[in-house]
């Protein structure tokens, strides 16, 4: 058994072991501020047996007996509170209902544990052979003291834990949506890899297979890896650096493959690769959108400029793009942008920055981002200081 279960856990085994462990630790506080070691005040001190009276195991069990039933009068009077009174009221935003019924319910302790006083206790002291006189003030004031003075303190505290338990459930039932949510979109991301792109792809090859070009097996395999990425290793939180750079390059050869001679393109690569890890698809909504500018049909001559530098656990991208002067154009508004800016949020939250600036013509792209490493690094390090690609 975990200490989280025991803890947090609805299941009835945890949750009644849990009750159990807590109202035995009560009842040892009861035995021995109430009924073990407080001398009662006045007359009713003579109600009060000690061991003068009875022997040890007699006036054990006669301290055992009579502060069970007190606990039973706390048991009642917090339940009533925790489970009814709180859900029904208190967290439904009730609160002159719970108010009121607060009320009631430390009213009708008072006369439960006169009773147990008055009439319980002393009718266990006759099976004990005890017999002592009884101050009704007295007793009436024990009835509040050890009631309802003590049965809200062990309420107060159990409704501080189950208020503070019902919002760190929420919380971690908040963080698993955002999970999921993550995983949702990354799923949405891999599904909307521009189907332009794939189409305009799928027909470059066929018009080299049907003139017979040697370009045409290497697009089939490059648009294969590129594919097999996304949809098979990609389901794991965080991949390889190196993995995701390869199918940076993949995806930039096929699209220079696919616009020709008209795009202009430099990609360079500057740093090592010590095991680092990156969550999947992070990096390919930016460039994706920057050849969707490149794409524009007005545009006969088009340009690109991507650098990615890694220094230790640090990863630096700037990408710099030719873009039409169109008014509303701007790619903060893209919809796999502004996805890809919660993920960054999201799964990098203090540990990343990004800057888009658009200009005349122009589109900048800067992101800083601090990667998590494999517990083993890998044997010798990848050295990628050399461009990767470099077409004019």
């Amino acid at each position: 058994m975990q200490w989280h279960d025991l803890l947090f856990s609805n299941q009835a085994p945890h949750r009644n072991r849990r009750h159990l462990i807590c109202w035995l630790l009560w009842w040892i506080y009861i035995v021995f501020t109430i009924f073990a070691t407080k001398e009662l005040p006045g007359a009713f001190s003579q109600y009060q047996p000690g061991l003068n009276e009875l022997g040890y195991l007699q006036y054990s069990l006669l301290v055992l007996i009579k502060s069970f039933f007190l606990l039973l009068t706390h048991v009642l009077f917090c339940y009533s509170i925790i489970y009814i009174l709180l859900p029904g009221y208190l967290l439904k935003k009730k609160y002159g209902f719970f108010i009121t019924s607060i009320l009631l319910v430390c009213t009708l302790i008072i006369p439960v544990v006169y009773f147990l006083y008055t009439l319980v206790y002393p009718f266990i002291d006759d099976l004990f052979n005890l017999h002592s006189a009884k101050e009704n003030k007295t007793v009436l004031w024990v009835s509040i003291d050890a009631g309802l003075i003590n049965a809200l303190k062990v309420t107060l505290v159990a409704a501080a834990i189950n208020l503070l338990k019902r919002w760190w459930l929420k919380q971690k039932e908040k963080e698993k949506l955002e999970r999921e949510k993550i995983n949702a979109d990354l799923q949405l991301l891999k599904a909307q890899i521009h189907p332009a792109f794939l189409f305009s792809t799928l027909t470059n090859i066929i018009v080299h297979a049907r003139a017979a070009s040697p370009m045409a097996p290497e697009m089939l395999i490059k648009l294969s890896d590129l594919l097999s990425y996304m949809l098979y290793e990609c389901d794991a939180a965080k991949v390889k650096l190196e993995k995701e750079i390869s199918m940076l390059k993949e995806y930039i050869s096929l699209e220079k493959i696919r616009q020709g001679d008209r795009l202009e393109l430099t990609f360079q690569i500057n740093g090592k690769l010590n095991g680092q890890l990156i969550s999947p698809l992070l990096l390919l909504p930016f460039i994706d959108n920057s050849f969707s500018y490149c794409n524009k049909e007005k545009m006969e001559h088009t340009w690109m400029n991507l650098d990615i530098t890694i220094q230790d656990s640090c990863l630096f991208m700037k990408l710099i793009t030719g873009m039409p002067t169109e008014p509303g154009d701007t790619l903060n508004d893209d919809e796999s942008l502004i996805n890809v800016k919660k993920r960054l949020q999201l799964l990098y939250p203090g540990k990343h920055e990004l800057r888009i600036n658009t200009e005349q013509e122009l589109l900048m792209v800067y992101l800083n981002l601090n990667l998590e490493e494999t517990e083993q690094h890998e044997p010798t390090a990848v050295d990628i200081t050399k461009p990767a690609l470099n077409h004019a």
